[in-house]
């Protein structure tokens, strides 16, 4: 059987993605290059926003006109649990969410468990990338998530009221932290520059499991070797709650290895934070990493910032402005808020015009020009 797989979305997808591709190559099968002259095509979609689910279909379409006919088609991802309803009008023979991979094995009709190819390998989803040639921090970052890339857990512990993703991810679900080391050896062994953590949710890690992220840090820390380390979507509250034991590991020596971590703040404005249902204040988040750049100035920090959320006024976005004019992040992501399907947010009824939205996100683009990237 060739099976041709291609990916539209995060890190996480992309690490779904690749485990299709090693799946399908340990039980024998050929992962072919283009579309055309494949038995079965997998697309890994990705619903995060109105754009990423967008572009999604606009592949699933590009897709459908390339396969042969006999093809089967299978879509995978978060936009099978997320938007069922668009997916409905397009032929597609089967599907699976994030929470499903094990489901492979009967779709595809292949002999081996999925549990049986658990890790990812690098593959045609990893794009290698000399980072010591990075030009400012968000370039450095960006090309770090090209790179060697580790799933810690999947799912979330937050209700945030604009998030879809949860419908597809479920629950936190961390992963063993021996099989995390083993990993980390593994890219270390390889030679790779960077490692990236990354999760649904890399700070609430081993909370279901009754262990915690700064426990993990120390022990992938003291696993010896010349990679920088970068910590991908890091909810600050989880760094709140346990500052003093994160402060404890970045203040070591071993943690001159972490080189960046994203904190996604989204607003300025505890009342918009409210509405996000985010469990944390504007000023307790900048007080928590300027403790940590006192403790570890050589951590770069970025974070996320959501503009047009329901309901945001001028007032709330000055508020967001003021926030970064004064923590000072190293690199930051800026989009438009987009309703998602079943969530609380999209019922709101005071809407953002796109107009005002699009006036905000230049405004930013602007006065942090030298750290800000807009994300459409």
């Amino acid at each position: 059987m060739r099976v041709y797989v291609a990916c539209v979305g995060c890190e996480q997808r992309e690490l779904d993605a690749q485990l299709v591709s090693d799946y399908v190559r340990a039980c024998g099968e050929d992962v072919v290059e283009s579309p055309d002259r494949c038995d079965t095509a997998v697309l890994v979609t990705c619903g995060v926003d109105a754009a990423n689910e967008n572009r999604s279909f606009e592949a699933l379409r590009n897709l459908a006109e390339r396969i042969p006919s006999s093809s089967r088609m299978v879509v995978g991802g978060c936009i099978p649990s997320i938007n069922p309803a668009r997916l409905s009008t397009f032929k597609v023979d089967a599907t699976f969410s994030p929470r499903t991979l094990s489901s492979l094995k009967s779709i595809l009709g292949l002999s081996l468990d999925v549990d049986q190819v658990r890790y990812p390998n690098i593959s045609i989803f990893d794009r290698s990338n000399d980072i010591s040639v990075a030009n400012s921090p968000r370039e450095e970052y960006e090309m770090a998530k090209n790179g060697f890339k580790i799933r810690i857990d999947s799912g979330c512990l937050l209700q945030c009221s604009y998030c879809a993703i949860r419908h597809a991810t479920g629950r936190l679900e961390s992963v063993d932290a021996d099989a995390i080391i083993t990993q980390t050896r593994g890219g270390v062994a390889r030679g790779v520059q960077s490692i990236m953590l990354v999760g649904g949710d890399t700070g609430a890690y081993g909370l279901d499991r009754g262990t915690s992220l700064d426990q993990l840090l120390r022990r992938i820390l003291a696993v010896q070797g010349s990679y920088r380390l970068f910590i991908h979507d890091f909810n600050v509250n989880w760094f709140l709650r346990r500052i003093n034991d994160f402060l404890s590991v970045f203040a070591t020596q071993e943690a001159q290895r972490v080189r960046a971590i994203s904190f996604p703040v989204q607003s300025g404005s505890d009342k918009i934070l409210k509405q996000m249902r985010r469990p944390y204040s504007a000023d307790s988040s900048i007080a928590g990493l300027r403790r940590m750049r006192e403790i570890a100035p050589h951590i770069r920090q970025g974070t996320h910032i959501m503009v047009g959320f329901p309901g945001e006024t001028e007032q709330d976005f000055v508020a967001t402005v003021d926030m970064l004019d004064r923590a000072r992040f190293d690199f930051v992501t800026c989009f438009a808020y987009s309703p998602r399907p079943n969530t609380y947010a999209s019922a709101l009824k005071i809407q953002v015009s796109p107009e005002v939205v699009a006036e905000r996100l230049q405004r930013l683009a602007s006065q942090f020009r030298d750290v800000v990237q807009i994300v459409a």
